[in-house]
């Protein structure tokens, strides 16, 4: 199966059981623990969150968690895992590029595997809407591929660009992540 780009693309790799498992991780990036140790949001929002493991660990956490994505075969996934301990995060099938059923405002938001699949004009879009939906101060953290699956070259200074005036980059720390060349954005919403 080739990298998906519709959300039926993405409804399948969900429905097949395996199809997802080249992005869905199992274990919790020691970089979302370290952001979320270090902001200590009351309140996050997840973009492209799959089947919610990363949801559910911040909801651990005691951190209100709404999440996104536009695979609804993900989303009732994430819905049909059992929960004890824990409030469950609110789980929203829809377009990151258009959250209006998403109010915040947010302390945090994250994404880790999302906006490395959109297209230029998407990804402002993309940006608008965290923008909306952060509060002022508050910080935006992206895991992208250098090469992304939509076929754009991704760098610190394109998610400067795409991010900016809204946005300051604080950091762009490179790594390799599932054997490919990326990098770790955070980005503070600045003051309006």
């Amino acid at each position: 199966m080739s990298a998906p780009d519709k959300n039926t693309d993405f409804d399948e790799a969900y429905r097949s059981g395996v199809g997802h498992l080249m992005w869905t991780d199992a274990r919790i990036p020691k970089e979302l623990n370290a952001f979320i140790q270090e902001t200590s949001p009351e309140k996050a929002l997840e973009l492209g969150c799959g089947i919610g493991l990363f949801s559910d660990y911040c909801a651990k956490q005691g951190i209100h968690m709404t999440a996104v994505d536009f695979s609804a075969v993900a989303i009732e996934k994430a819905l049909a895992r059992a929960r004890q301990g824990y409030t469950s995060p609110e789980f929203h099938v829809g377009d990151v590029t258009c959250l209006d059923n998403i109010t915040g405002p947010f302390d945090i938001s994250f994404d880790i595997g999302c906006f490395h699949c959109l297209d230029q004009s998407n990804q402002k879009k993309y940006a608008s809407e965290v923008a909306r939906l952060l509060k002022p101060g508050g910080t935006h953290l992206i895991w992208a591929m250098d090469s992304s699956p939509s076929g754009l070259t991704l760098s610190p200074s394109v998610i400067n660009d795409v991010f900016s005036p809204n946005f300051e980059l604080i950091s762009a720390e490179k790594k390799r992540r599932r054997f490919a060349s990326s990098h770790w954005y955070r980005l503070s919403k600045k003051p309006a």
